[in-house]
Order: structure tokens, then sequence, then C-alpha cells
């Protein structure tokens, strides 16, 4: 039995579901939600229940009535307490993911581009772990259910990514790519024409001077350093362009990108690496781009793919492989370069 919930769930609100366990039974509804809603005010609290945006769904029997809700409503293990908010605006994102893999342990992805993978910054409700856990943005989220992340791409990087639906099968993934097991490639389209095959193990770290707090930079290890290497592989060219494949060995952030920048074929359309400081910051300000900065780009987003995962299973211990082709918008950039 649940009490009813007086306005609609449109595409301006959501749910969260929250259960009751047995060492919460007896807690009053307000001292409940005040655990997952610290910086609301015990009144603001009140106002949402009395707004009919809290309900509490009860199924444990027929003789456990849940009545009108009130703060000092009493709750029983095993309720649900379901919580509607409304959504803040967030900058559109590309949902046209694929799942290429799926078991009671893993997801398998492949990202498009501009779609972030994790709540972040302007991002929540767009973003594909938010999505997944929402079942395509429609569905109640679940507060208990989660989705684990044993590696990441950014939000421009297109490609395949591994997620783990529990903590055992995360912490193994994690473990693989640390102890370097995995098998990773990507393709990036690089401004100029590097030799055929080449490498950089330049150890990087967190940029010292940038202001843009994620920025990195190559730099000794005795400087504070952390090994990097990545190897490299010239596949195809067009005019002034080079398809190149990447095999980094090592899994630092924005590793290829940095690696590519510092051997002098920065990766076509990054904004971060290989353009000067205040160009940069003026589209990590805004996170838009001008028709000026679109020109000076060349394309819209950096042209870097993750076109290769291999590991191995945390449950059956199978090798897996997953493969993900150029997609269409840097093909299709690359080709008419002819």
């Amino acid at each position: 039995m649940a009490t009813n919930i007086q306005k609609e769930l449109t595409a301006d609100y959501y749910l969260v579901r929250y259960r009751v366990g047995p060492n919460q039974h007896g807690l009053r509804l307000d001292q409940f939600l005040k655990e997952f809603y610290r910086r609301r005010s015990r009144e603001q609290i009140k106002h949402s229940i009395d707004q009919g945006q809290i309900t509490v769904e009860r199924n444990q029997g027929p003789h456990l009535q849940v009545g009108k809700l009130k703060p000092s409503s009493t709750l029983v293990g095993g309720d649900q307490v379901l919580v509607m908010s409304e959504k803040l605006p967030e900058p559109p994102v590309n949902f046209n993911y694929s799942v290429i893999y799926e078991d009671e342990q893993l997801f398998v992805i492949d990202k498009p581009p501009n779609l972030p993978v994790h709540p972040s910054g302007r991002y929540f409700f767009n973003t594909l772990l938010t999505h997944l856990k929402t079942k395509g943005g429609t569905g109640i989220m679940d507060h208990e259910d989660f989705f684990f992340l044993a590696h990441r791409i950014d939000k421009e990087t297109s490609g395949i990514l591994v997620l783990a639906k529990d903590s055992v099968s995360c912490a193994n993934l994690v473990n693989q790519f640390a102890e370097r097991k995995t098998q990773k490639k990507y393709l990036a389209i690089t401004r100029g024409i590097p030799p055929e095959t080449f490498e950089c193990g330049d150890a990087m770290n967190r940029h010292r001077n940038s202001r843009i707090s994620l920025k990195m930079e190559c730099m000794p290890e005795s400087e504070g350093g952390q090994s990097a290497y990545t190897s490299f592989k010239r596949l195809e060219t067009r005019g002034n362009y080079a398809l190149v494949e990447c095999t980094p060995k090592t899994g630092r952030q924005h590793q290829i990108r940095v690696h590519l920048e510092r051997v002098g074929f920065p990766i076509l359309g990054d904004k971060l690496y290989g353009q000067d400081e205040d160009f940069s910051i003026l589209f990590y300000d805004r996170e838009r781009l001008t028709p000026e900065a679109e020109a000076r780009l060349i394309h819209p987003r950096h042209a870097l793919h993750s076109c290769e995962l291999g590991f191995t299973h945390p449950k059956t211990g199978e090798k897996m492989v997953f493969n993900s082709p150029l997609p269409p918008d840097l093909r299709e950039f690359f080709d008419k370069q002819r």
C-alpha cells in the first residue's frame, strides 16, 4: 500500500527509491530522509512530504497501514521510500550508445562521443551511468543499484568501455588494468604525419602551471612524474592528417593525448592539448564552441576512439576481446581529406 504522488512523473522530475533496512526499523520518516538529504532542513523535508513528493510503499502485510504521511510517520523494515525531485537543466548529450555485451557481472558499452560516463560538474542525468541506472532515463532510480567503473574514457572519446555490476567484479577488473593484464588499443587522427612507428615513454602528472585543473603534462619522475608509456603505429594518411593506432601500456589520465602532443603530432580537435592556454580556458569555462573556435579546431571533438579492449572475465576466467570500428564522424572527416 502506498500514499499517492500528487504530481505526475514527467521529464522535469525524477524518482529515487530508498529501502528501509532492519536497522532502520522504527525511524521517523524525516530522520530517515535526513540521512540522504543532509543539506535539506527538516522544514524543507516536511514541505516535500506535505506536497506529496514523498511516498512510502509498504507491502509487508495488510495489517500494516501507511496512513497519512507526516514527518513523524514511523517506518517499518522493508518499506520503500520514494522521493520525487525536480531535474535541473543540463547540457545536451549523445545517448546513442550500444550495449554490445551484458551478463550478471558486466556491461560492455560502445560509447558515442559527447556522452560523459559518470556524474560530474553540470552532468548528472545526462551521463552513461545514470542513463543505465534509470533504464534509459524513464525508470525509478534505485538508491541501492550501482554500476562500477573499472576504467574511464573522456566525454568526447568514443568507443569500448566496460562497467561492472558489483564491487567484487569491479575490483577484479581494476586489478587487471593496474597490473597491465588488459589489452587496450585506440585510434587517433593526428595533425601532421608521424613516422610509421614511434613511441613516447615520458612520465607525466598534473600540470604545474595550467589554470585548468584536469590538464596533465610530461615531467621527469624526479619532479613527481608518474611512469607512462605509449606505442604508436601509423595506419593511413590523408593530406596532412594521419590515422594512428595507439597502444597505452599504462593508464594515466589523458595519456595518449599528452604523448601525441609531446612528440609533435597532437590529436585533431583537441581543445586542451596542442592549443594555447587562453583558448582552452575559454572552452572549459563555456563548454561550447564559437564559430571561430570550430574553424580553429577543424573538428568539433577530439579524434580519439577506443577501438579494442580485452580482459579476463572476473567470474568465468574467459578471455574476452571487444572491437569497435572508427565511428562515422571520424571516418567521414578523414576520408574527405583525400
